[in-house]
């Protein structure tokens, strides 16, 4: 792909996350998620198109375009869907990403929690 193919999907690819940020303003809020995921899918086809590949990227790309559609059947099976997701980024990080994760995790899962360890060891 040339450089001014390749600006031209950027440019579509921003305007897509553009449009989507404003559209949000007046739309259900389950399109949200499923916007930012869809963006991250069509990044990744991006960089896939331009011979710059990642088998981890790969993965997730085929996991948000399995799933990313759950979000029409039912909000639960939507959030397992993006639960699924971040264990499988998770899974493919190295270890100082992981922590960073599971922290930011553990402290959604657990803030109800007074005994919950927030920033430490």
């Amino acid at each position: 792909m040339g450089q001014v193919e390749l600006e031209a999907r950027l440019f579509e690819l921003v305007g897509y996350m553009l449009t989507s940020g404003r559209n949000l303003l007046d739309e259900t809020p389950m399109y949200g998620p499923f916007r930012l995921v869809d963006a991250a899918s069509r990044l990744i086809l991006l960089l896939e198109d331009e011979e710059i590949t990642s088998s981890r990227l790969s993965t997730i790309r085929e996991r948000i375009d399995a799933g990313k559609y759950s979000v029409m059947r039912s909000p639960g099976e939507f959030r397992t869907f993006l639960d699924s997701l971040v264990d499988a980024l998770v899974d493919h990080m190295d270890s100082h990403g992981k922590e960073v994760i599971r922290r930011g995790k553990r402290i959604e899962k657990n803030k109800a929690n007074a005994n919950v360890n927030l920033g430490g060891k």
